[in-house]
């Protein structure tokens, strides 16, 4: 019985001395924060009926109650901090009149939290702790007083006055926080066989205390909590991890109540799977995921177009978001993620709902895989260059080979005064493009279906225009028709329409390109966080430009330099083979937007020529190839 009495005063010298100057103000707090938990969890037991029923225990919260208020003014000064001091009076009123139990919880929770915010109290780790071999860890410290599976019945837990935890108790854990739990390991209770296990790091402590949250959750729980959160269900309450170590079942249980769900297995859930919060920045990932579970419950209930709906939104509204950050880091994965997202969502039109689980799981694993990724990559200076020059490079070729190859038709026809409408186009397009990066930054979230709608019909209308222009190229590369062509005035030879087509090909060739790019170089950007980075990015830019710039002279002077007959011959099918390009990349961004059907073959993919493995891809390819091939035969008939 001498340990019973010793606790409270032991704990309370503990907790005033921590308050002294030679105490950082994170151990302070941390011990303040042990205290609201200590009281909050050991009060209810002292009464019932508004009687007490163990005078040690409530002399022992009197006492603590008594010392919070000196504990806060202890605290640095803070506009917030007489509320602080009210709540914490409130507190100790309550236990002198002997409130209920349940309302000194709610108001130890209150200051809890309202501390934490007031002061900016660090609840949580910077990233999820390594739990591979924590319960190796948790036997050699704590299985001797808590036992093997936390019931609190090992071997020391018989000779020991006061109990240790069960852990599974619901009554004890329902308002302890993992944050909570990491406190009492750090710190100790003195006063009790609970010692500081202030030897082992930060991060150790961390999976500990996660480790020993997670006995109180049942395996119904976590499963139930899985199907919850994969639904979307208290997404906004739990962006990081210190909004789960920072989590009480109590608290969790009545954000359930408020979206008819049951909280508190979401958070058991969570508890069991800490990782998948480690990046704060991936509701899209997250989206990805709760509409995947969606379509699946659509599927089972028989509902195939809502089914498919779903399925379309688990990647337009989802992983499309994210995916110009994970190409830049690892491409492979994204087009894994993408493979699975066209089988599910061809899946979900049947309702094949075996087949649809099978690649549900497989497609959750991918997503969770990317988050880790994007989430562990910030780019160093070396990476944001390369990255910034490969994808300006990428994309700019492309409208370099069309613009090349229209301006040095012109010149080669004695038409420089017309090259003034190219120029028109493409400048309009970059001007279009940075309008369109800082309304992206500004004004609206360019994603989805609106992205790859933008881009399908810029490409299959850029093929088709190349083929108008390649056809005309062609019609006028035998030396007969070039005669007829200069003995006719030439400022007539070329219609203002004929012109205007010109220039409107050469402002979508390039506007596409530069809408692409502004996507990905926002995704980049944010995972630009230092200053040589953001000199890498922008040298990237600026060295790429120089190569395109390059680029355009050498097809420039090399076109003009050639007889007139190849020149026109090599331009033509040059334009064609870009039409092809176009039209396959079209294809894939309607499919992508579940505008038209994708049945995947084996086939290899490069997506820099524009080709896809699928029927309808490289269907259009081949008829627009048969189309080239066929003018050109047509062409070289008649001349």
């Amino acid at each position: 019985m001498l340990l019973q009495f010793l606790r409270p005063f032991s704990l309370l010298m503990a907790v005033m001395f921590s308050a002294a100057p030679a105490i950082s103000q994170a151990d302070s707090s941390q011990r303040l924060i042990q205290m609201l938990d200590y009281i909050g969890v050991d009060y209810p037991p002292t009464i019932e009926n508004g009687k007490v029923i163990n005078e040690v225990e409530y002399a022992e919260m009197q006492e603590f109650s008594g010392e919070l208020r000196n504990l806060i003014l202890a605290m640095p000064e803070n506009a917030d901090k007489a509320v602080l001091v009210e709540e914490a009076e409130r507190i100790r009123s309550g236990i002198a009149n002997l409130v209920t139990g349940e309302l000194i919880t709610t108001l130890t929770q209150q200051l809890k939290v309202d501390l934490i915010a007031t002061y900016q109290i660090s609840v949580g780790p910077s990233k999820a702790p390594d739990l591979s071999d924590i319960q190796a860890l948790y036997e050699a410290e704590c299985s001797i007083c808590h036992g093997i599976m936390g019931y609190g019945d090992g071997p020391m837990a018989s000779v020991q006055e006061i109990p240790p935890s069960d852990f599974h108790d619901m009554d004890r854990q329902y308002t302890r926080s993992i944050f909570d739990l990491y406190n009492t390991i750090s710190l100790g209770v003195n006063g009790t066989p609970m010692k500081a296990f202030d030897k082992l790091s930060d991060e150790q402590r961390w999976a500990l205390a996660i480790s020993v949250s997670r006995f109180s959750g049942t395996q119904e729980q976590r499963e139930a909590g899985k199907s919850l959160w994969q639904q979307g269900y208290l997404h906004d309450y739990f962006k990081s991890l210190h909004n789960l170590t920072g989590m009480s079942y109590a608290k969790a249980d009545e954000l359930g109540k408020d979206v008819n769900i049951d909280g508190k297995a979401v958070l058991a859930y969570l508890r069991s799977e800490p990782s998948i919060l480690d990046i704060s920045d991936h509701s899209a990932l997250d989206t990805s995921i709760a509409m995947l579970a969606v379509s699946l419950e659509h599927a089972k209930a028989g509902d195939h177009k809502a089914s498919y709906k779903a399925a379309l939104s688990a990647y337009l509204d989802g992983f499309e978001i994210a995916e110009p950050s994970l190409v830049m880091i690892d491409k492979k994965l994204k087009l894994k993620v993408e493979k699975e997202m066209i089988a599910f969502r061809e899946l979900s039109k049947t309702g094949d709902v075996e087949q649809m689980i099978i690649v549900q799981s497989g497609l959750i694993d991918l997503l969770n895989e990317a988050k880790n990724i994007i989430g562990s990559n910030q780019m160093s200076p070396g990476a944001a260059f390369f990255g910034s020059f490969i994808i300006l490079l990428r994309e700019g070729v492309e409208a370099i080979l069309v613009l090349a190859a229209i301006m040095a038709a012109l010149i080669k026809t004695g038409r420089r005064e017309a090259v003034k409408y190219i120029h028109v186009g493409w400048l309009s397009a970059v001007v279009l493009g940075i309008a369109t990066w800082w309304a992206a930054e500004n004004l609206i979230s360019i994603s989805g279906a609106s992205r790859e709608v933008t881009e399908g019909a810029a490409a299959l209308f850029a093929a088709l225009i190349l083929v108008y222009v390649g056809f005309w190229l062609h019609s006028a590369s035998s030396s007969k028709r070039w005669k007829q062509f200069v003995e006719h005035k030439i400022d007539n030879a070329m219609e203002s329409s004929t012109l205007w087509v010109l220039a409107t090909v050469s402002f979508i060739a390039v506007y596409r390109e530069m809408f692409e790019t502004v996507l990905f170089y926002q995704a980049m950007w944010v995972q630009i966080d230092t200053g040589e980075s953001q000199q890498g990015f922008l040298l990237g830019i600026l060295v790429a430009i120089a190569l395109l710039v390059i680029l355009a002279i050498v097809v420039l002077r090399f076109g003009t330099r050639l007889p007139i007959k190849q020149f026109f011959q090599i331009n033509a099918v040059l334009l064609f083979l870009l039409a092809v390009v176009f039209s396959g990349q079209g294809i894939a961004a309607f499919q992508e937007a579940g505008m038209i059907a994708a049945s995947r073959i084996e086939f290899p993919r490069v997506e820099m020529l524009g080709i896809y493995p699928t029927l309808q891809s490289l269907g259009l390819q081949l008829l627009v190839l048969m189309i080239g091939a066929g003018l050109l035969s047509y062409q070289r008939k008649s001349n």
